[in-house]
């Protein structure tokens, strides 16, 4: 039962390492050739699994092939166009200038039910209302609504706005976070001072958050009755 825990451990960090290195994309997200990898790593991860007297070197070796694999079809991606759209294709219009265009659905074997739900998706329950639709590599849909179905912006009214930026967390469950995001934001004793503007102690906020400006946003705990 040890050894069997103790292989499960190394197996398990074995395949976050990995799919670390291979990137962050969700499953949703990925490109058909990072999608194989990925089932090819889980499965190999777990034919260790299955037999006990199976050398996890069955399992090391084939994974750090495909991620090398993996690793270098990515390297050629970024330098190759060509190699580029023969791994992960091309993004594809299905609907173009307002015209839906059949031929592209069928190549894709999109039915008009799937596009109908990417849309809806996209918040676009009218296709009528959709000038242009893209079928992404990763089998996503951009969506680009036509001018008078699109929310009116601020430089359409020649209304003068300022830019806003990311509330950073700062506090999270009682707890000061000074790096968020990979980026140091905040040292200790200004998150200190934060708290003494908010008449709060660190222990009773849930969530603290603050912008490029100096602007905070505090969310209490709720105290147990």
């Amino acid at each position: 039962m040890g050894s069997l825990f103790i292989r499960s451990l190394i197996i398990y960090i074995s395949v976050i390492l990995a799919t670390k290195i291979m990137g962050k994309r969700q499953i949703g997200e990925l490109n058909p050739h990072e999608l194989v990898i990925t089932i090819l790593v889980s499965q190999t991860a777990t034919l260790p699994l299955e037999d006990n007297n199976m050398s996890l070197a069955n399992m090391f070796i084939p994974m750090l092939v495909f991620v090398s694999f993996e690793i270098l079809a990515s390297a050629i991606s970024m330098k190759s166009l060509w190699f580029r759209n023969a791994v992960e294709g091309k993004p594809i219009f299905v609907i173009k200038n307002g015209r839906l265009d059949e031929k592209q659905l069928k190549r894709l074997r999109f039915t008009v039910d799937d596009l109908l739900d990417s849309l809806r998706q996209k918040d676009a329950f009218d296709i009528s209302e959709v000038q242009d639709a893209v079928i992404e590599t990763n089998g996503t849909v951009s969506v680009l609504k036509k001018a008078q179905a699109s929310p009116v912006t601020p430089s359409q009214l020649s209304l003068g706005t300022n830019e806003v930026s990311t509330p950073i967390a700062i506090i999270i469950d009682g707890k000061p976070v000074c790096e968020y995001f990979g980026k140091e934001k905040m040292k200790s004793s200004e998150i200190e001072l934060i708290l003494q503007s908010e008449n709060k102690k660190q222990e009773e906020i849930l969530l603290l958050t603050i912008d490029d400006n100096g602007k905070t946003f505090l969310i209490p705990k709720r105290s147990d009755k």
